[in-house]
């Protein structure tokens, strides 16, 4: 759920310009905020719009957030503030707004321990002027946890690197659809917001042989991808060379071009699952084919945007430039920690984490 307010107090002078008040716009996205839940912790994966709609050029000073449970109580806080020699504020890239601007700022606070109950978030902005008089302007943000409405097993088999997922500091999170260059393209939303990108590993949790100079050194090169869970596909194309290019105006009408050869499936819930950098030739199935869970579907490769050989997945609610990520938990993933092997019990597979197919 999405709640935006325009709010803007005054704190210490009352000599603020008259237009840089209540024209400072911030609204969260994407409109419906998930709760992701891991073995350990909750994770919120979302971003904000802010606006600068006066002709005065803004700085950004200082967030904060409450963090409030089912009964109104408050539970939790941070902030990033301009305190410091090397402020904390800087972990945010994009702090200065001039006059009639927007710029998207990904959420700072995006973990929180299992203890806590997240029923509402309360953030509060500090911007200043070339003046240094400040203006705060209070957010707040209604999450609801995630339910999944069916079963998603990992699309691989064996020893599986998770090399990049969607946490904070994921290229699949940190995905600005405000950008010039990526705007002109009419990408609206973070398709790729829940994603992720495995790696095939050997016993010894080695990607590739020799030098990794060539596809055919890594072990996943050619290994056969599964589908997620029974589904329709609605669409598939297997004819890119694996030479790691794509056509980058083409994103305009297609953004599934990014992913060279590829596969998007839709399944009874209606979400859409997507198998990307897929090997030249190695689809099994075309558009319009019914595909139970587990079948194998294709092969990895490194066709479209990929520096290597893997698999880029993603679940999401279509397939246009307008479509938004969505979260998915795998029902056969086990966590491998040294010669130790235990249970997902969440399903949510992490950046970094080394994981076996059951």
């Amino acid at each position: 759920m999405r709640t935006v307010y325009y709010i803007a107090l005054l704190l210490f002078f009352s000599g603020i310009p008259t237009d840089a008040q209540n024209k400072i716009l911030i609204d969260s996205k994407p409109s419906s905020i998930f709760i992701e839940q891991s073995d350990t912790k909750q994770i919120l994966n979302f971003d904000f719009l802010i606006s600068n709609q006066s002709t005065d050029t803004l700085t950004l000073q200082r967030i904060k957030v409450l963090v409030f449970d089912n009964q109104n109580h408050l539970i939790h806080t941070r902030f990033l503030d301009n305190n410091g020699t090397a402020p904390s504020i800087l972990l945010v890239p994009t702090r200065n707004w001039n006059g009639k601007e927007s710029h998207l700022v990904f959420n700072p606070f995006s973990e929180f321990d299992n203890s806590f109950t997240l029923a509402k978030l309360e953030f509060e902005w500090i911007f200043s002027d070339p003046k240094e008089n400040e203006t705060v302007v209070k957010t707040s943000v209604i999450p609801k946890k995630y339910q999944q409405k069916i079963t998603y097993k990992l699309p691989l088999k064996g020893r599986v690197l998770v090399y990049d997922a969607h946490d904070c500091n994921s290229h699949h999170r940190r995905f600005d659809y405000t950008f010039e260059p990526v705007r002109l393209l009419d990408l609206k939303s973070n398709f790729m917001r829940y994603a992720y990108d495995f790696v095939i590993l050997d016993s010894n949790n080695n990607q590739f042989k020799n030098k990794g100079k060539n596809n055919s050194d890594y072990f996943g090169f050619g290994n056969s991808v599964y589908a997620a869970a029974d589904g329709k596909i609605l669409y598939a194309t297997g004819d890119h060379k694996d030479d790691k290019n794509f056509d980058i105006p083409k994103l305009k009408e297609n953004p599934l071009e990014l992913y060279g050869n590829c596969i998007a499936m839709e399944h009874k819930d209606g979400s859409v699952s997507i198998y990307g950098h897929l090997k030249e030739n190695s689809l099994k199935y075309k558009k319009g084919d019914w595909v139970k869970s587990g079948q194998e579907i294709a092969q990895i490769g490194v066709s479209g945007s990929s520096f290597f050989p893997h698999l880029h997945f993603e679940i999401r609610t279509d397939i246009t430039n307008a479509a938004e990520g969505l979260p998915s938990y795998f029902s056969n993933i086990n966590l491998v920690i040294g010669k130790t092997v235990q249970k997902v019990k969440s399903g949510l597979a992490e950046t970094g984490n080394i994981i076996e197919t059951k």
